[in-house]
């Protein structure tokens, strides 16, 4: 549902907490920027405290950043189960911080977000991870790490899929695709949820979800099972009948092997024309990559 948040508040800590702080000036061409940035470690959840004097409003600015996961269960592989019980738990955990203000979770506003779903798919994780390596999101950048996972990458949203065993260590996350959208500007977050004041409170599983299934049709995922090299040109020929569906099964070929850009200096086709014969494989359920298993990989779902 929700892993790591950051938040904001218009509160100025004490003198005496500030004390322990770790000051920061830097220049920039209005003047001197003071910040000040405090860390604490809650077993497992690093709190991250930012104080900014003045802002570029001109008005104090406190934010803190944390795993909300970790907060509460010590990992963040498990997923919260309700705003309101993470609230009330999370304030209380938070209220004996020492050398920080006593925050309430339900009244910052969110400026960075982390939506996040764990795919139970066994052993067939990295098999995930190879196939959504060939795929492209409109305007992102792909990009594919064996052992990290598959991230579409875009200056202020990223979109990953990664193996949350390996990436956490924990045995117990073992076959689990995980699934995370980030949000790092706060208007991303003022559009998602309507208002200029988006905070923990506005956020429900049914705002995640529908979040997180736009993110699987814009790589045509949704509903669809990752195909072998067998069953495509089957479903293909199926579809459009054997000469055609064999057609379009070598432009899904050339796809995986190649850029557009690449295929097109290679073709002399129009980009038009390619992204055509492209919308074709997809109309027909086929998302535009394989797997090299022996049988297709399920559609991946989301279930509150």
């Amino acid at each position: 549902m929700l892993d790591t948040i950051r938040v904001k508040y218009p509160i100025v800590p004490e003198a005496e907490q500030l004390e322990y702080w770790t000051q920061k000036l830097s220049i920039s061409p209005t003047g001197i920027r003071q910040k000040y940035i405090y860390n604490y470690k809650l077993d497992e959840a690093l709190l991250k405290y930012t104080y900014i004097p003045i802002d570029y409003t001109g008005k104090p600015l406190l934010s803190l950043e944390l795993s909300l996961p970790k907060l509460l269960f010590d990992n963040n592989y498990r997923m919260l189960s309700s705003i309101d019980g993470t609230i009330k738990v999370g304030n209380y955990l938070l209220r004996d911080i020492p050398h920080a203000p006593n925050l309430d979770l339900s009244k910052g506003i969110l400026i960075r977000m982390d939506m996040c779903y764990n795919h139970q798919v066994g052993g067939k994780v990295d098999d995930y991870l190879k196939a959504l390596g060939y795929l492209d999101y409109p305007h992102r950048r792909t990009k594919y790490h064996r052992q990290e996972g598959v991230e579409f990458r875009a200056k202020h949203k990223t979109l990953k899929f990664y193996n949350k065993e390996r990436e956490s260590q924990f045995p117990e996350a073992a076959g689990m695709l995980r699934q995370e959208l980030t949000l790092m500007h706060p208007k991303d977050i003022q559009k998602m949820l309507g208002t200029k004041t988006p905070k923990l409170t506005d956020i429900s599983k049914e705002i995640v979800k529908e979040q997180l299934e736009n993110e699987l049709d814009k790589l045509h995922l949704l509903g669809n099972s990752i195909h072998t090299r067998d069953t495509a040109p089957q479903e293909l020929s199926a579809t459009y009948g054997e000469m055609a569906g064999m057609y379009y099964f070598g432009y899904l070929i050339m796809k995986l092997n190649n850029s557009k850009k690449e295929i097109i200096a290679k073709t002399d086709t129009h980009p038009r024309s390619i992204d055509r014969k492209l919308r074709k494989i997809v109309d027909a359920g086929i998302p535009l990559t394989l797997t090299e298993r022996e049988e297709p990989l399920p559609p991946i779902e989301i279930i509150l």
